[in-house]
C-alpha cells in the first residue's frame, strides 16, 4: 500500500514539473514574440523629452516635437543670445552652441562671435523682454516676440522691437536648432522672414536704436 501510495506521490510530482517546464516554456516563447514585434513594429514612437529649464515634459513623435516644446526652447535659446554682459557672453553663447545642428554650426559661430566682441567692446549688456511666442508646429519653428533693450552701465541705450524666428530638426534622435532668422512682420513674422540674417549686424549698437 505503501508503494502505491510513494508512486502517486511521484505522479503528482511529475506531472507538477511537467506543467512548470511547459509554462516556463510558454512564458519563453510569448517574451520572444513580444521583442519580435518591438523591433519590426512601423508605427509612430513617442517619448519623454526634459526641455533645457524644466517646467513641464514633453513629447516627441517621429520627426517633430509637441509646441510646448518649442515654446520653452525657443524662449530658452533667446535668454541665452540676447540676455548678456561682457562676463558671460562667452559662456551663454557656448552654451548655445551645443543645441545647434552642426550645418548651421559654423553660421551661427561667427554671428555670435561678433555678437560677443560688439558687447564686451562696448561693455554693455542686453537682455530681450520676451512679450509674445507664436509656435507653428507643423513646420517646427517658433517666433519670439519682444524688447531688445541695451544698456550702458545703468544707462538705457535703446529699445527696439524685434521678433526673432528659431527652427529646429532632428539629428541623432536630438532636437536641434537649424535656424535663426529675424522677421520684419511682427503680425505674420513666418510669411515675412529676412533671408539668412547676420543678428550681429542687425542689433543696434548701444546709444542708437
Amino acid at each position: 500500500m505503501r508503494i502505491g501510495k510513494l508512486s502517486g506521490q511521484v505522479a503528482v510530482t511529475l506531472g507538477v514539473r511537467r506543467w512548470a517546464v511547459m509554462m516556463f516554456a510558454l512564458s519563453q516563447i510569448a517574451l520572444l514574440l513580444m521583442l519580435i514585434a518591438f523591433l519590426t513594429r512601423g508605427d509612430t514612437h513617442r517619448e519623454t523629452l526634459v526641455p533645457p529649464t524644466i517646467h513641464t515634459t514633453f513629447w516627441i513623435e517621429d520627426d517633430k516635437v509637441s509646441k510646448e516644446y518649442l515654446i520653452e526652447m525657443g524662449v530658452f535659446l533667446a535668454q541665452l543670445y540676447f540676455d548678456v554682459t561682457p562676463q558671460n557672453v562667452d559662456f551663454n553663447h557656448r552654451t548655445l552652441k551645443s543645441y545647434i545642428d552642426p550645418r548651421f554650426y559654423g553660421k551661427l559661430e561667427i554671428e555670435a562671435g561678433a555678437y560677443a566682441q560688439k558687447i564686451k567692446a562696448d561693455n554693455a549688456s542686453t537682455f530681450m523682454a520676451i512679450a509674445m511666442v507664436m509656435p507653428d508646429e507643423a513646420k517646427q519653428r517658433i517666433a519670439v516676440q519682444g524688447v531688445l533693450n541695451t544698456y550702458l552701465g545703468d544707462s538705457k541705450t535703446s529699445q527696439v522691437n524685434k521678433t526673432y524666428v528659431f527652427e529646429f530638426g532632428q539629428r541623432g534622435g536630438r532636437v536641434l536648432l537649424t535656424g535663426m532668422r529675424e522677421g520684419k512682420n511682427a503680425a505674420r513674422p513666418f510669411e515675412e522672414i529676412t533671408t539668412e540674417c547676420s543678428l550681429a549686424a542687425r542689433t543696434p549698437p548701444p546709444g542708437r536704436p
